[in-house]
């Protein structure tokens, strides 16, 4: 029998941060009562310790790093009041980083999820203290992946086996698990990359068949760009999800990119809000009332523009495959493509720029044409609907960033965006002229 989970929340790092960050979020999860299963991050700044112990080049520095978790963690658990029955698996956990240090693989990805697997001990802990039936649940035994240790590939069919005997076993209880944590098929903890809490919050919601997903951070949803770089920037009630993935893929970083795959599959309306101000926030569903034609902006920073040249794209058949599969053979991920006659420009990130630039991969590019590497640029992503077959986009696009030089231009291929690359030092000024053209005078006109 399958029993649904109303509504999985998702609570990130600075909303477990230190006891009163806890608290608010426990109070949010006793506000619902149809809530089924609660994801929680590490601590924040947990994990980037973890990853700082697992990278340590002396004994000295793996041990500071050891400190500053054992005192986070100590933290918590004197909060609680030490109880005696957090004290077996609280300990065990404590030995393990004691004797954790520099690894890789799937140590690596054993000792990253220690932070979460902490974070759900207390939550849970946390929830019954407030007399909630709630029951803390590993995720290794919730979520499937293969063995792709740092970069887990869920296993929907698995995971979904998995959730729902869960759900029977634990009726009329609250699943309290860790987000970016799963394990392969021999049991191994396994990671699903930085950020994949979300991830695991959507999957598990698509997995129990939950009708909503909530992400609780510190910022109230998404904005129409980064307050950072444009003060005047506001908060969206709602986005669509193709508006949503958009923002999330250009460098929205509220929302992991592939949080919205799961609930796109299965028509999950996804909820961002703060829990320092549970008031608002935006919600992404498939259709939205709204028909604002510009909906936000986003930033990506460390891009690569990567040009190759060669006269046999003239009048010829294949050359585009012979490039992409050689990108493909090194598992290099493209962001934008265009073409001329005779070249092939396309944009990457900082993980696809340092795969791009080994020697090897060069010399291989090579062997197509003229090869030009143009580093230290930026993408800016306009984002909304309708932008390849509304007029005098592009031109108002081009009038406020003025004089700022733009090396590549995307648009047409997706009715959602409008992305153009500039160097990275005009990246917030791109940003900043754009929101005040096109976003910044729409509201003022709105409100006159």
């Amino acid at each position: 029998m399958n029993i649904p989970a109303s509504r999985v929340l998702k609570f990130g790092g600075t909303s477990v941060a230190d006891y009163d960050a806890q608290g608010r979020s426990a109070q949010l999860v006793a506000n619902q009562s149809e809530s089924r299963i609660v994801v929680v991050s590490a601590a924040a700044g947990v994990t980037n310790a973890l990853v700082g112990l697992c990278q340590a080049k002396d004994p000295d520095t793996a041990e500071n790093f050891r400190n500053l978790i054992r005192d986070r963690q100590q933290h918590f658990f004197e909060a609680l009041g030490e109880p005696d029955a957090l004290k077996a698996t609280y300990w065990t956990l404590m030995e393990e980083l004691d004797a954790s240090g520099p690894c890789k693989g799937q140590k690596r990805d054993q000792l990253l999820s220690l932070g979460e697997r902490f974070s759900s001990l207390f939550f849970a802990e946390r929830l019954r203290q407030m007399g909630l039936p709630a029951v803390q649940l590993p995720a290794r035994f919730l979520i499937a992946t293969d063995n792709q240790y740092g970069q887990g590939e869920p296993d929907i069919t698995n995971t979904r086996t998995q959730v729902q005997v869960a759900l029977n076993d634990h009726l009329g209880e609250i699943l309290v698990t860790e987000g970016f944590v799963g394990a392969d098929s021999e049991g191994n903890i396994t990671t699903l990359g930085r950020g994949g809490s979300d991830y695991s919050a959507a999957l598990l919601a698509e997995a129990a068949d939950a009708d909503w997903v909530e992400i609780w951070t510190d910022v109230k949803g998404l904005y129409t760009t980064d307050p950072r770089l444009a003060p005047k920037a506001h908060p969206l009630a709602e986005l669509s999800f193709a508006q949503a993935a958009e923002l999330a893929t250009f460098g929205a970083k509220v929302l992991h990119p592939k949080t919205l795959w799961p609930a796109m599959r299965s028509d999950i309306p996804v909820f961002i809000g703060s829990t320092l101000d549970a008031s608002g926030g935006t919600v992404i569903r498939r259709e939205v009332t709204g028909g604002e034609r510009f909906a936000a902006l986003a930033l990506r920073k460390n891009q690569t523009l990567l040009k190759i040249t060669s006269p046999e794209m003239l009048y010829s058949y294949g050359f585009l495959a012979r490039a992409f599969s050689l990108l493909a053979k090194h598992q290099i991920s493209v962001d934008l493509v265009t073409t001329s006659e005779i070249s092939i420009a396309l944009t990457l990130d900082e993980r696809g720029s340092e795969q791009a630039l080994d020697q090897q991969v060069l010399e291989e590019l090579k062997s197509l044409g003229t090869v030009e590497v143009q580093e230290g640029l930026a993408l800016v992503a306009l984002v909304g609907d309708n932008l390849n077959s509304t007029p005098k986009v592009a031109a108002e696009v081009f009038d406020a960033l003025g004089n700022i030089n733009v090396p590549l231009i995307c648009h047409g291929a997706s009715p959602h965006n409008l992305c153009v690359l500039v160097d990275a030092s005009d990246g917030p000024l791109a940003i900043q002229r754009l929101h005040e053209r096109l976003f910044e005078k729409v509201s003022v006109a709105a409100a006159s």
